[in-house]
């Protein structure tokens, strides 16, 4: 049994993620699959994008150049992050 999804999908996908703060590239043409069923972690020194990175997957920054799926859907669609993202237990 796997967890996580189905067998060869990744859980997040990025394909040519780039994003910029004025004139400054924080990511540029990132391309990266998660598999399932694994932990990852990012490291680095600051302001290398990290944090850029991980708002893009979670949803919460707007994408400006490439795509971005999580859970098979892509997290820029509003739609497809109400339906994946955490939801108020009240």
């Amino acid at each position: 049994m796997e967890i996580g999804g189905s067998a060869g999908k990744p859980v997040v996908s990025i394909r040519d993620v780039t994003h910029r703060y004025g004139k400054v590239v924080a990511l540029d043409g990132i391309s990266l699959d998660v598999p399932t069923g694994i932990m990852v972690g990012i490291v680095g020194p600051d302001g290398v994008g990290k944090s850029t990175l991980l708002a893009l997957v979670a949803g919460s920054k707007k994408m400006q150049q490439g795509t971005v799926r999580v859970l098979d859907g892509d997290i820029a669609d509003a739609r497809h992050r109400r339906a994946v993202g955490p939801r108020d237990p009240r």
